[in-house]
């Protein structure tokens, strides 16, 4: 008799403790769907720092995919503290039927300057993940670390790198370019869309050598080449590598100004 008196509390506890660790663990339980994000869209270095929120970003290319946002912060001392950054972001990529294709996470700096955003960088079609994760002032401008996550075509699985600029935007010859620096020098990053993202191929180091004072116009500029490492993907060689000197997106660059010392190289480097 009291062996089932026995049996019947503990089967009454065991009941209590389950039902108590669904009321304290929100995980047992279904998740409400984030809302939309307020804008598909992010800046690299936008004027002013933009919100981070958590929400749901949405493909416009046809795929269906979403992206679930979620940042992690600190909790504020006390309910008058304000709130303190996000320091690091979880994405859940879902296909159109909601199933889980992907995570990705990322550390973020306090500079962190905006949220995740969906960007068709080189015009595939496919939109690419962009995740600025902290800014850093070069010579009185401000650049961004960042990151892209590219599918290919049709895949769904998105391949990660690293980039550091204000702007990224086709090259217009194939290639994806970040510019980063500030006035007196560019850098710009030649990058390869691959089935591995993207494919560095080489640096252009676009420096002022004569300036008007009065009205700040750059009147001559050079063009020096260098992280010249990818070359091979392109099969070209490093002594060729000056051609990028003369391709649209470097031209772009103080085009009225007059080109000296163009398309130097630096062998292995």
């Amino acid at each position: 008799m009291s062996r089932r008196r026995y049996g019947r509390g503990a089967g009454v506890a065991a009941t209590a403790l389950l039902v108590s660790a669904q009321v304290i663990h929100p995980a047992a339980v279904a998740r409400a769907a984030l809302p939309p994000c307020a804008t598909r869209a992010t800046m690299i270095v936008p004027e002013t720092p933009m919100a981070h929120t958590d929400c749901r970003l949405t493909a416009a290319d046809g795929t269906g995919i979403t992206f679930d946002v979620v940042y992690w912060r600190p909790l504020p001392d006390n309910n008058d503290a304000p709130s303190y950054p996000p320091l690091s972001v979880r994405v859940t990529i879902k296909d159109a039927g909601g199933r889980t294709l992907q995570e990705a996470t990322e550390l973020l700096e306090p500079s962190s300057p905006s949220p995740v955003g969906l960007l068709d960088i080189d015009g595939d079609g496919r939109d690419e993940m962009v995740i600025p994760m902290s800014t850093r002032v070069m010579n009185g401008a401000v650049n961004t670390r960042f990151s892209v996550w590219r599918a290919e075509k049709q895949t769904t699985h998105f391949e990660r790198v690293q980039m550091f600029g204000q702007a990224v935007y086709p090259s217009g010859d194939g290639y994806i370019v970040v510019n980063s620096g500030a006035f007196s020098s560019r850098d710009l990053d030649f990058y390869l869309p691959t089935a591995a993202g993207y494919t560095h191929i080489v640096t252009l180091t676009m420096t002022t050598e004569e300036v008007d004072l009065n009205t700040r116009k750059v009147l001559t500029a050079s063009c020096m080449v260098h992280k010249q490492a990818g070359l091979g993907a392109i099969d070209m060689d490093w002594e060729d590598s000056p051609v990028f000197c003369d391709s649209p997106a470097a031209k772009a660059i103080w085009p009225d100004a007059q080109r000296v010392e163009t398309n130097r190289r630096v062998q292995g480097r």
